[in-house]
C-alpha cells in the first residue's frame, strides 16, 4: 500500500511544474505594509488636525475690558471702546439741565430748570427747549470748542408763543449761554422758526422763515433765509433780507 502511493506521488511530481512564490510573498507584504503606512499617516493627520484647531481656539486673541478706578472705594467701572465722538462737542442732554436764559419775551432772564424740556414760569407762563431736529454743534465764536444750538419757546397760554434759537458753550462741565441768535430786528415780527431748517454754514447759521405773528394772527411769506454770525460778542445778521417781510395774500 506504501509502496502504491509513493509511486503515485513520484508521479504527480514529475508532472507538476515547478513555481516560484517568493514574488507573490514578496508582493502582497509590500501591498499590506503600504495600506499599514497609509492608514498609520491619516491617523496621524487626523490627530494633528485636532490638535491644530485646539490650539487655534485656545489661542485666539480677546482684547480685555479696560478697566479704571471710580474714583471711590466703589466697584470698579468696566469701560469698552466705542465709536469715536468729537472732543470738543458738548455732550449733555439740555432737555433735563439747569443753565441761564437770557430774557425771552414775556419770559424773564434767570437761571431755569428744565425737566423734560420745560420749565413752568408762573400760573401761566412756561419755557421749553429742545435741540434741533438735527442736532447742530459748530464753533461759532472762533474759540476752542463747539456750541450747541437748541430752540427755547416762551408760551403764554391762550395769548402766544414765541420762539428763539439759543447758541450754548460748555465751560467747565457747565453750561453757559452764548446768545439768542436771531436779532432783534427779526425778532421784533415774531418769525416762525422750524427746527428743521435751521442749518450752519461756517460759522453762519442760517434760518429759513416761512410766517410770522401771533398764534391766532399768523402771516405767511415768501420763504427767505437769513444769516447770524456771532461778532463782538453778540449774534448780528450778516446775510439774507434784512426787513419786514410782507405777508402772502389770504
Amino acid at each position: 500500500m506504501n509502496d502504491f502511493f509513493r509511486a503515485q506521488l513520484a508521479e504527480l511530481a514529475a508532472q507538476a511544474a515547478p513555481v516560484d512564490l517568493y514574488p507573490r510573498v514578496l508582493a502582497t507584504s509590500r501591498r499590506r505594509a503600504r495600506r499599514r503606512a497609509v492608514a498609520v499617516v491619516a491617523a496621524v493627520v487626523a490627530l494633528s488636525g485636532g490638535f491644530a484647531a485646539t490650539a487655534v481656539v485656545v489661542g485666539r486673541a480677546v482684547s480685555p475690558p479696560v478697566t479704571t478706578p471710580s474714583g471711590s472705594a466703589g466697584p470698579v467701572t468696566t469701560v469698552r471702546p466705542s465709536a469715536g465722538v468729537s472732543d470738543t462737542a458738548p455732550v449733555t442732554d439740555v432737555r433735563n439741565a439747569s443753565f441761564e436764559v437770557p430774557e425771552l419775551a414775556l419770559c424773564p432772564a434767570g437761571r431755569r430748570t428744565f425737566v423734560d424740556g420745560t420749565e413752568r414760569d408762573g400760573p401761566y407762563n412756561f419755557l421749553t427747549v429742545t435741540e434741533l431736529s438735527s442736532p447742530l454743534r459748530a464753533d461759532l465764536d472762533g474759540v476752542p470748542g463747539d456750541e450747541l444750538l437748541v430752540l427755547v419757546s416762551c408760551r403764554i397760554e391762550g395769548i402766544f408763543t414765541r420762539k428763539q434759537l439759543l447758541a450754548l458753550t460748555v465751560v467747565d462741565g457747565t453750561l453757559r449761554p452764548l446768545g439768542l441768535v436771531l436779532d432783534a430786528k427779526t425778532f421784533g415780527f415774531f418769525p416762525w422758526v422750524d427746527p428743521a431748517q435751521v442749518s450752519v454754514r461756517g460759522d453762519v447759521v442760517v434760518v429759513r422763515i416761512e410766517g410770522y405773528g401771533n398764534d391766532d394772527g399768523a402771516e405767511r411769506i415768501t420763504p427767505e433765509e437769513r444769516g447770524y454770525a456771532y461778532r463782538g460778542g453778540v449774534f448780528v445778521q450778516v446775510s439774507g433780507p434784512t426787513a419786514r417781510p410782507s405777508p402772502l395774500p389770504r
